[in-house]
């Protein structure tokens, strides 16, 4: 684990994937992230992909396990009289808060930025959701694949006259929103200890969706193209990039440019599509774009997934074999990046867990084990305690349903 962030104090409001994202990427860097949860259920996380066993049992889903290494949890009712003196005291020693709520949900609980700053005016504050703070839908719930609909990233995903619009099979949005957080509080970390200063940073998983698509926006917004339904061609308008059925399994090829076109049919033993008029220039490939696919899945039909990846790769085409999620988790290339970590046992726990650790090697170093996932609650008598609560008063807390 990196100490880049070694010291910095994070309250973290948030739950389920955008904001322990970003809170799980700042532990990676060494921040004490303290997870603030209920004191029944706690994260929904926790309950989300729940597998049965001893995990399942102890609210440890693989969705809480993949994005809560290193944090430590303490349980806290916000709704509950004592809970504004033990996040006053929390606010006033931490640095960073991180919040996922609905836009206005957080300030009707008394929680919002104004309140956070008169605690501690230096403190840095972000506050994530779907659509921003301000606007007509700035209220709304909004979950994922909502976001992949209103930003326009479902109308270039899928298949025309096949599949519709279609979502990408994960939560694209709310890791590129996690992501994007962890960049921005980071940023603003590195600004306030050069000048002392706080910041205010509003965070829409709209906005950020959007501008994961700019290319497509930007060619729409001065030009007037219409972005379509790409299935898996490229949008740069590369018609030999796509996916092919091979002898055993599937290949995508990315031969973007007239160059590597060439080494492509060179490694395939199809010198004749560099001759063919048909072939032989970008805007010839696009006129004929499925009589060119229908040449080469013929070829590619020959050998396997692995055997065009490194034919391919071998004459500088980027190519890759289509790998399930067994199969990239023992790619030698992910092995020697050491991505899949082992984790420690969490607290009650007979074993450890394996899960993907922060993408990124620092200074050639490749982390080792990574910190276990907390517990419910596991630590709140161990922070209230740091921030000055004296014995009697964290069993007073406990006493009156404020913490567990």
């Amino acid at each position: 684990m990196m100490n880049f962030l070694k010291g910095v104090r994070v309250i973290d409001f948030t739950q389920v994937i955008s904001g322990p994202y970003a809170t799980f990427m700042l532990a990676q860097q060494g921040a004490d992230v303290i997870k603030l949860e209920l004191p029944k259920g706690g994260d929904q996380a926790r309950s989300m992909m729940r597998r049965e066993g001893p995990f399942g049992d102890a609210g440890l889903s693989p969705m809480f396990l993949a994005f809560n290494s290193g944090k430590r949890s303490l349980a806290l009712d916000l709704k509950h009289p004592e809970a504004k003196a033990v996040l006053a005291k929390l606010v006033e020693n931490a640095d960073v808060v991180i919040q996922n709520y609905k836009a206005g949900a957080i300030d009707r609980l008394g929680f919002g930025y104004d309140w956070a700053k008169s605690v501690n005016p230096s403190i840095i504050y972000c506050a994530i959701s779907g659509f921003g703070q301000q606007g007509p839908r700035a209220g709304a719930a909004a979950y994922d694949p909502v976001i992949q609909a209103n930003s326009g990233m479902m109308t270039l995903t899928g298949h025309e006259g096949v599949t519709g619009p279609t979502k990408v099979g994960f939560w694209v949005c709310d890791m590129a929103t996690g992501m994007t957080a962890a960049f921005a509080v980071s940023a603003a970390i590195a600004h306030k200890r050069g000048t002392g200063e706080g910041a205010y940073i509003d965070l829409s998983m709209l906005d950020v969706a959007a501008s994961f698509i700019s290319p497509m926006a930007t060619n729409f917004l001065n030009f007037g193209a219409m972005p379509y339904l790409m299935g898996n061609g490229s949008p740069g308008g590369s018609t030999a990039s796509s996916v092919y059925e091979t002898a055993n399994g599937f290949v995508q090829v990315s031969a973007a440019t007239d160059g590597q076109f060439q080494a492509q049919c060179g490694a395939m033993e199809r010198p004749d599509l560099i001759s063919d008029p048909r072939f032989n220039s970008r805007e010839s490939r696009i006129a004929n774009a499925e009589l060119l696919r229908e040449e080469l899945l013929k070829t590619f039909a020959l050998a396997d997934a692995k055997t065009w990846e490194n034919r391919l790769g071998a004459v500088g085409v980027p190519a890759g074999a289509v790998q399930t999620i067994p199969q990239m988790v023992e790619d030698p290339q992910i092995e020697v990046r050491n991505l899949v970590k082992t984790a420690q046992a969490p607290t009650g726990m007979a074993s450890p867990y394996r899960t993907i650790g922060a993408p990124m090697v620092v200074n050639g170093e490749l982390d080792g084990t990574l910190p276990p996932v907390p517990r419910l609650g596991e630590h709140t008598a161990d922070i209230l305690n740091e921030v000055g609560f004296s014995a009697d008063e964290i069993a007073q807390f406990s006493k009156s349903g404020a913490t567990n």
